[in-house]
């Protein structure tokens, strides 16, 4: 009976000291954030895609956050890109995280059809000091029905703070092998 008593106490310790160190962490990147960009994806499957992207994330839970998308790309067609998701992130160490998640998809072509679908994401984001942070992803999106596509997205970040509160942002977009930039500001609150 003793041997259990101590063994509780010891786990609830244990957990009680992990929990505490996944909450306060990392507190150099910021989850609670909107941006606006301007994209360009040349020659993407015969289209000079160009247009606005918003996105955002908020941070709901100490581990967990939603994010989402919006895009829209116009050259002979117009194409419109969404999405919406929850991910958990987990603290490598007061300046890094890596994180995870899924996400609902929807792709409209115009003229032409629209569908939705699902994604899974995961990346990394790292402080690197007090005026850039650096990040990558990488994420597989399945839409299904009439567009029937899936592919392979990969993206690095690059984040220069003007301040705490106002960053500028370059992108590089590799979507099923079709080459992105982007670029903007991001209000982090």
């Amino acid at each position: 009976m003793k041997k259990t008593l101590v063994s509780l106490i010891t786990v609830s310790l244990l957990t009680a000291t992990f929990v505490s160190a996944q909450r306060s962490a990392p507190e150099n990147l910021n989850y609670n954030y909107v941006e606006g960009s301007f994209a360009v994806y040349p020659d993407y499957n015969g289209q000079d895609f160009i247009g606005p992207r918003v996105r955002g994330s908020f941070l709901v839970m100490p581990e967990v956050f939603l994010f989402g998308q919006f895009r829209f790309l116009t050259d002979d067609v117009d194409y419109t890109q969404m999405h919406v998701g929850a991910a958990y992130r987990f603290a490598i160490d007061e300046n890094t995280d890596i994180y995870g998640g899924p996400s609902l998809e929807y792709v409209d072509f115009s003229p032409g059809t629209d569908d939705f679908g699902f994604g899974l994401r995961g990346g990394i984001r790292h402080r690197l000091n007090e005026d850039f942070e650096i990040g990558g992803e990488i994420r597989y999106v399945n839409i299904r029905g009439d567009i029937d596509d899936d592919y392979l997205g990969v993206t690095g970040t690059l984040q220069y703070f003007l301040n705490p509160n106002v960053g500028l942002v370059g992108e590089v977009d590799l979507e099923d092998g079709e080459l992105g930039l982007l670029a903007g500001v991001r209000w982090n609150f």
